[in-house]
């Protein structure tokens, strides 16, 4: 174990996020002081066992367990109170624009505002998210009064969906809505200057890069011009994002390491190589740090003209250290540079270690850092004598060894957020992964060198064609069905537990302690084996439902769901696009019913003789009015109005058993402020 001493800040931050994730996934919260007491009394036993390495590693786990329970409590209790619990129909908001989202002819505005009729001034203190039609001529600072209608946080559909509001509500935002047509009136900010606040100034500058984006170049190339170079994927097409994931390419919209490290890479090179032109300089000066300076300049640009995603943000931390690192004439490519930079984001934003964009992100890094600092680079230190034809050919082998690991690792956390898994992307990126790196990324740098001497649009213009090669590389890849697998639902303590073991294999595996892994992996395969998959689902708005019948590989569901529902239940039982027609049967009827293993179910919008129905079915589903009590026997599973409307969606399990049994979004969700359900919220 003490050979292993280098290795444990790697599993200490492992366990940190551990507890990030485990915080949230309470039933409710724990007060700053309760977890602050957990990392004192954990400290005190790793002070205890200081002279024991087998107890002092135990306790240092348990202590950063602990502590990124602490962090997520903290930031919890910083978020904003008070939300929004019921729907205000018709109300006229004030507030001053913070961020502009473009969404394909309707705008995404979040505002601060400063008067929402029907609320007392001092029962908000969050931001408020609204859609209005237009929006182009508005700028971040603006003064806005619409009419609108504002939504609460909208919890979970079923257990076991999305849950959006959880990011809404440490963002800061209290209420969603959209504003009624063009019935706003807007206030123009002057122009930032250098006493706005930064955070407007980066936005305003967004804002007008995204216009001058969008005077070169025609759709669809400007909205995936405007997604590589300010974060911004309102525009880009369904289609073309739809197309993206298919072929295992959206991870190009995603502004990450691959994006981060051309674009600052591309600085470092290109002024190291114009200072090395000029022997005067080249001989006399480091020209290798001050281009190493000039490229953590350009990634902070870059960080906050993208709008610092999480992804962005972990590339951000890597580089910086990376940079650093090469400062201090360091090496800086290890895993401890991974580790880093996922401590600093999930300082940042605890709860980014739930969602796939850290988890994908953090990932691939990993496995990638693991290989390449390891035999990687025994492979790659060998061609430096050897022709340039065979070092092209390493680099093209070294894109799908790469994307076989990329994939091999971050298969069950897409299959698990997903539902389907893209393999034909190990082929599509090696196009792609080229024309990013020495077409795409060097004309983004360019375009943000020139924009500010109205020099851009020719760099964007030279980007076009490059842009249109990458959605037709897209567009063929997705069409082959061979290339995506979709997979049903499975369990996150398989997800969870499979994550654990191949991080713990890649941290010791110089060491035997890397053996380790088999406990998470055997906890993994048990969670999967136990875990039962919903049969049923009916959301908490009362209209959508869905009824899965397994031996007939059939799907039923209400006419007039809406898509983006339909597309989570899909996705939820492993249903692919292609076998929609074949799969999905749709009920128009008032009144519809299915027999699943023997037990007859009814769904009903209003059930006229509910009597009848408890006579005769099994398992009875009243979306718009109460069942009474005392009229069905107790065999039979009534979900009612009243069920939905306080309890949130259903999940209805084990229709193949003799008992079956139903969960709500409330008892999964637990009591979390941002869990809103009815009106009410946890106080």
């Amino acid at each position: 174990m003490a050979d292993g001493r280098n290795y444990w800040i790697l599993c200490s931050v492992v366990f940190f996020g551990l507890g990030c994730a485990a915080y949230f996934s309470l039933s409710g919260r724990l007060m700053v002081e309760q977890s602050g007491l957990a990392v004192i009394l954990s400290l005190c036993g790793l002070w205890i066992s200081r002279r024991w390495i087998t107890a002092f590693f135990t306790c240092l786990l348990i202590s950063s367990f602990c502590f990124g329970i602490l962090v997520a409590s903290i930031h919890v209790e910083m978020a904003p109170s008070g939300l929004l619990t019921k729907t205000l129909y018709m109300t006229e908001v004030e507030g001053d624009i913070t961020l502009l989202e473009p969404q394909g002819g309707r705008t995404r505005i979040t505002i601060v505002p400063i008067r929402i009729d029907g609320l007392e001034q001092q029962e908000f203190d969050w931001k408020v998210r609204m859609s209005l039609p237009g929006g182009e001529n508005l700028t971040v600072g603006d003064r806005i009064v619409a009419s609108a209608r504002l939504f609460p946080l909208r919890a979970q559909s079923t257990p076991g969906d999305p849950d959006f509001s959880r990011k809404l509500y440490l963002d800061g935002i209290g209420a969603t809505g959209f504003v009624f047509g063009h019935k706003y009136r807007v206030t123009k900010a002057a122009d930032p200057g250098l006493f706005q606040p930064l955070s407007q100034s980066i936005e305003y500058i967004r804002h007008v890069i995204m216009q001058r984006v969008d005077t070169v170049l025609s759709w669809p190339e400007s909205g995936i011009a405007k997604a590589l170079i300010v974060g911004e994927r309102g525009d880009v097409g369904a289609k073309t994002a739809e197309d993206l994931r298919k072929s295992g390419l959206a991870h190009l919209l995603a502004i990450s390491g691959l994006h981060m490290g051309l674009l600052s890479g591309t600085v470092f090179f290109v002024l190291r190589f114009v200072f090395a032109a000029v022997p005067t300089i080249g001989l006399q000066f480091p020209i290798k740090k001050w281009a190493a300076v000039a490229a953590m300049l350009s990634g902070i640009i870059y960080l906050g003209l993208s709008g610092a995603s999480v992804p962005t943000q972990r590339a951000f931390v890597t580089l910086i250290i990376v940079w650093l690192a090469l400062l201090l004439d360091r090496r800086a490519i290890s895993l401890r540079l991974v580790a880093v930079a996922a401590f600093v984001i999930l300082m940042i934003r605890p709860d980014a270690v739930l969602g796939p964009s850290f988890q994908l992100s953090f990932a691939a890094v990993t496995v990638l850092v693991a290989f390449y600092d390891g035999p990687g680079r025994q492979w790659f230190d060998r061609t430096g004598e050897r022709s340039w034809l065979f070092r092209v050919g390493i680099f093209f082998i070294g894109l799908i060894v790469t994307g076989i690991l990329i994939t091999a690792v971050t298969a069950p956390i897409i299959g698990f957020h997903f539902g389907r898994i893209s393999m034909i992307g190990i082929l599509s990126n090696l196009i792609a992964i080229p024309v990013m790196a020495f077409w795409v990324m060097p004309l983004i740098v360019a375009t943000l060198v020139l924009m500010p001497f109205g020099a851009g649009a020719l760099p964007l213009w030279l980007m076009k064609p490059g842009l249109t090669l990458l959605m037709q590389t897209a567009a063929i890849a997705a069409q082959q069905e061979w290339g995506l697998w979709y997979v049903s639902q499975f369990s996150g303590i398989f997800a969870t537990g499979a994550m654990i073991a191949v991080a713990w294999v890649l941290i010791w595996r110089r060491n035997m302690v890397g053996w380790f892994a088999v406990i998470p992996m055997c906890i993994a395969i048990a969670g999967q084996v136990m875990y039962r998959p919903a049969d049923m689902l009916v959301a908490g708005d009362q209209k959508s439902w869905a009824i899965f019948d397994q031996s007939k590989d059939q799907l039923i569901l209400p006419t007039g769901i809406s898509d983006f529902q339909q597309s989570v239940w899909m996705a939820r039982f492993g249903i692919s696009d292609d076998r929609k027609d074949q799969v999905i049967r749709e009920c128009d009827a008032p009144v519809c019913s299915a027999v699943i293993a023997d037990k007859r179910i009814v769904v009903a919008r209003e059930l006229v003789n509910p009597f009848y129905a408890c006579r005769h079915a099994d398992i009875i589903v009243n979306l718009a009015h109460d069942i009474p009590h005392d009229i069905c026997p107790g065999k039979v599973m009534a979900i009612d109005d009243d069920q939905l409307w306080w309890q949130g969606g259903v999940a209805v399990y084990g229709l193949n058993t003799d008992t079956p049994s139903f969960e709500t979004v409330r008892k999964t969700a637990g009591d979390w402020p941002w869990i809103i359900i009815g009106g009410r919220s946890p106080k």
